[in-house]
Formats: structure tokens, sequence, C-alpha cells
């Protein structure tokens, strides 16, 4: 009889535990999550982004993106990104629904307000706040919905970036194969070289055409040093921006320094102003709208002067 008790018990703690169990889960799977549309990047031409730190408007220009109105070229890495992030936005389960937003940097002082559009339609509004403990989802809200959902990935730090490190710092570029002619002008004088291909010694006794070598001549058929010529190409064919001075336009920007013109293809030129802050320099290019700022260590590769280029310095 004691056993028979003993059996009943244990069946009544099972059905009681299991109980508890279908309730529970029960209860957190009670409701259904929002189905977001997938939005195609190519149909996203504007986003207004209000954060803390002030408004950020970004918005298509071609086959690229821009900080409006300033009109900054944007990296395409990071708008990427950013657009990824807004189209496949997923809200994966539900945090909340006492509209205790400050608790998860979803207040007035602390979200990020996003808007997506297509010309004038709007695509996408939602509101940003902090990422989970795991930096694998973040906190946000919908348009029109109260609730507090969690979505895929730690996504306010896409948001939240600053214009800076938002633009694109790809200032100049260069097909060296294409380089046939470098002129260099600064406070040392000025200097123009010409690229030639100079036979090695001795020809060829056979009647083969002797092998050669990329060399640069001045006009007067001096030539230069071919590893000065070479750093300096090298430093400029792929040159990205250490930074970018606030407020400022090239015309404000007076004379430059040194200036380098190469010719090929089309004639480029990139301008040297002075220092800028600390260890950093003004810079300009005939490919970038805007002034930009480059490493002091960077402008001493290029800021040559002619005894440097020709290897006549002492």
């Amino acid at each position: 009889m004691k056993i028979k008790k003993e059996y009943i018990a244990i069946a009544l703690i099972i059905v009681a535990a299991s109980l508890y169990l279908y309730f529970r889960n029960a209860d957190r799977t009670h409701y259904d999550l929002p189905v977001l549309e997938e939005i195609e990047s190519a149909r996203i031409t504007r986003l207004e982004i209000s954060r803390p730190s002030g408004a950020l408007v970004l918005a298509r220009r071609g086959e690229g993106w821009i900080v409006d109105p300033q009109g900054y070229p944007v990296d395409r890495a990071r708008i990427g990104e950013i657009l990824a992030a807004v189209g496949g936005l997923t809200a994966t389960s539900l945090v909340s629904v006492s509209g205790n937003y400050p608790q998860y940097d979803l207040g007035p002082e602390t979200k990020i307000a996003v808007a997506a559009y297509s010309g004038a339609q709007s695509l996408r509004r939602f509101e940003v706040g902090k990422p989970a403990s795991t930096h694998r989802h973040t906190y946000v809200t919908l348009e029109g919905d109260p609730r507090i959902y969690k979505v895929r990935a730690d996504i306010r730090r896409l948001f939240e970036i600053e214009t800076d490190r938002l633009r694109d710092r790809n200032v100049h570029r260069l097909e060296r194969q294409f380089v046939t002619g470098l002129s260099l002008a600064g406070p040392g004088g000025s200097v123009e070289l010409t690229k030639i291909n100079k036979p090695l010694e001795p020809a060829e006794e056979d009647g083969r055409a002797p092998e050669t070598v990329v060399a640069w001549e001045t006009s007067g058929g001096v030539e230069a040093d071919a590893v000065v010529v070479d750093a300096i190409l090298n430093r400029i064919v792929n040159l990205q921006a250490d930074g970018f001075p606030e407020a400022l336009d090239a015309e404000d920007l007076g004379a430059p320094e040194q200036v380098l013109v190469t010719t090929g293809a089309a004639p480029d030129t990139l301008s040297i102003f002075g220092p800028y802050g600390e260890d950093r320099y003004l810079a300009a290019s005939s490919q970038y709208a805007f002034p930009f700022l480059l490493a002091e260590w960077k402008v001493n590769q290029i800021r040559k002067s002619p005894d440097e280029v020709l290897g006549t310095a002492k």
C-alpha cells in the first residue's frame, strides 16, 4: 500500500511539472512576431537617420551614395552594410510590452530613428536602441507598434557612425601602367619627367632587340633616381585620406606647398598644403571634390625636391 501511494505521488509530481512547463512555454510564445518584407538595396534611394549626436541624411546619386546636402561621397562597403541591415530587418523575439523604453536605450534622448525611402515613398521606419548583452541582437521598435523587439545583429553601430568615418577615403587612384609623365613643383623648384624604356647594355648579339627597363628623364636627358620616383608613384597610385577637415572647402585652402601632376590617359593633380593639427597635412586631388587630410609620413613620401628626385641632393 505504501509503495502504491509513492507511485501515485510521483505520478502527480510528473503531471504537475508537465503542466507547469506547458503553460510556461505557452506564455512565452503566445504572440505573433511581425513579418517584415525584405527590401532590396536597389530600391532604397534615401535614408534619414536621427541620432542623439544629430541628423544624418544619405542619398543615392548615380551608382554611389552621398551625405546630403554636403555631397560627401560615402564609402561603398559601409553603405552596403547599412542598406542590408535596413532591408533585411528581422524581428526574432518580443522583449517587452510595458513601454519601458529607457531601459533599452529607446527613450527620446538615446534612440536612433531610421527612415528609408524610395523616392517619396516610405519603405520602412523603425527606432534603434542598444545592442543586447551578447551583441548578437539589437532592441528596436517598429512603426505603429509600441512593443520592443529583438532583431538580428548589432545594428546600432551602423547608424551611430560619425560622418567622418562614413565618408569614402579613396581620394586619388592611378593606373600605374598608363602614367607617362610626372612633374613636381614646390619651394625647392620644379622638375618634369617623362617615362622612357631604357635599353639594357649590352645589346643582344643575335640581332634581337635588347631588353629594356623603365626609366624617368628630364627633357634635357637627365635621368631621375628610379627608387625615389617609384616610391612617389607607389604612394599615390591608391591614396587614401587619413581624415577630413571640418567645414573647409577647396577654395579655402590657399596656395599649395607642393603640386604633383601625373599625365597619361588623363592628367591628375595632387596638391599638398600646410599642416593641419598634429602629424597631418591638408591636401586636395583633381579626382576628389573636397579637401582631405594625409598623415605626415605619407606626405614625406610624396613631397620631394628636384634634387631628391634627380639624385643630386647632398
